[in-house]
C-alpha cells in the first residue's frame, strides 16, 4: 500500500511510525536501568535484535550482509556512538529533555551539509539555527544548580545522528535496510560488551557509580524478568530502527529531519503516562523553540530546492 505514495510521503510514514514506537520503548529502558549498565543493556538488547533481524531476513528474502563496508562502518561508528551517549544519560535526567538534545541533530544536519556538502544557507536557516541553539540552553540550563556535564552528552548525540543519517542517504540507498541495521545491532552490541568488561576490570571510583551507575557499572547478575524486559524492548527497537532506516533510504535527510520530532511528542507523552515525568517550563520552552527551529531549516530547504527546479 505504501508504494502507492511518492518515495517522500513513504519515508515520512515511515519515519514518524519508527519515531513513536521509539518513543514507547524508550520509556522500558527506566525499568531495568538500575539493574544494569548501557553497555550491558546494549549488549543483551543486541543478543536479541539479532535473531529477531536475521528472522525478518529469512522471512523477507532480504540481506543481512552489507554490500558497501566502508560507509557502513563510518555510519556505524556515529550512530553507535551516538545511542551511547544517549541511552548513558536517560536515567539522570527526564527523557523529553534528552530526546531534545538528540533531536538537535537537523540543526547538525544543516551545518555538516554546508561544511561538507557546500549546501548554501539563508538567512531564514541561520535565524533558525540561532533559535535552535538559545532552546538548547534552556533545556541544559547551564549554570544552574542541576546541571552537569552529562546533560551535553544528548547534544553530542544529535551531532553524532545527523552525521550517520547524512551518509545514509548520500550513501547508503542502495544497501539493505536489514543489512544497515544489522551492522549497528552487532557494533552496538560488541561496544557494550567491551566497555562493560572494562568497566568490570577497571572499576571506576563509587563517587562516579553513584553520579552514572548506568554509564559505568560493570557486569551484573540479571533475573528472567530482566530477560522478558529487553525481549520486548528489543523486539521495539528493532522494529523501529528498520522503520526508520528505510524512511532514510527513500528521503532526503533534511526533509525527513522534521518528521523525526514525533519522537518528543511520544517520548514525552510515555513519559508522563508511564513514569508521570514532565520536565519544567523552561525547558518545555526550549523543547518548543527546538522543534520551531527544525521545522523552519526543512521548510526553507525545501522551498530553496523548488525554486531551483522552477528555474
Amino acid at each position: 500500500m505504501l508504494k502507492t505514495f511518492s518515495p517522500a510521503t513513504q519515508g515520512a510514514i515511515l519515519l514518524v511510525s519508527g519515531i513513536s514506537i521509539f518513543g514507547f520503548s524508550d520509556n522500558l529502558t527506566l525499568l531495568v536501568s538500575d539493574k544494569v549498565s548501557v553497555g550491558q543493556f546494549h549488549f543483551s538488547r543486541s543478543i536479541i535484535a539479532m535473531v529477531l533481524v536475521f528472522g525478518l531476513g529469512r522471512l523477507f528474502g532480504l540481506s543481512v550482509i552489507p554490500q558497501y563496508w566502508k560507509p557502513i562502518l563510518i555510519r556505524t561508528f556515529f550512530m553507535v556512538t551516538s545511542m551511547l551517549l544517549y541511552f548513558g544519560v536517560m536515567p539522570m535526567m527526564p527523557l523529553a529533555e534528552a530526546g531534545a538534545g538528540l533531536f538537535t541533530s537537523p540543526i547538525f544536519v544543516l551545518i555538516f551539509s554546508m561544511i561538507f556538502f557546500k549546501e548554501r544557507i539563508g538567512r531564514r536557516r541561520v535565524i533558525a539555527v540561532i533559535i535552535g541553539s538559545c532552546g538548547v540552553l534552556l533545556v541544559l540550563q547551564p549554570g544552574g544548580s542541576g546541571f552537569s556535564f552529562y546533560q551535553i552528552m544528548p547534544v553530542m548525540a544529535g551531532a553524532c545522528y545527523a552525521i550517520g543519517s547524512i551518509i545514509t542517504y548520500h550513501y547508503l540507498r542502495d544497501e539493505s535496510s536489514l543489512a544497515i541495521l544489522m551492522s549497528f545491532i552487532v557494533s552496538i552490541g560488541l561496544c557494550g560488551a567491551l566497555i562493560t568488561t572494562l568497566f568490570t576490570l577497571f572499576p571506576v571510583g563509587p563517587t562516579l557509580i553513584k553520579q552514572a551507575p548506568f554509564l559505568f557499572q560493570g557486569w551484573q547478575s540479571v533475573d528472567a524478568l530482566f530477560w522478558l524486559w529487553m525481549v520486548v524492548i528489543a523486539a521495539g527497537a528493532s522494529a523501529a530502527l528498520s522503520l526508520m532506516t528505510r524512511a532514510y533510504q527513500l528521503t532526503k535527510t533534511s526533509y525527513a529531519a522534521i518528521y523525526e520530532y514525533a519522537y518528543l511528542i511520544s517520548v514525552g507523552f510515555f513519559s508522563w503516562l508511564v513514569w508521570d515525568i514532565v520536565p519544567n517550563n523552561l525547558s518545555i520552552l526550549g523543547i518548543v523553540l527546538i522543534i520551531f527551529s527544525g521545522v523552519v531549516i526543512v521548510f526553507a530547504q525545501q522551498q530553496n530546492v523548488n525554486k531551483k527546479l522552477n528555474r
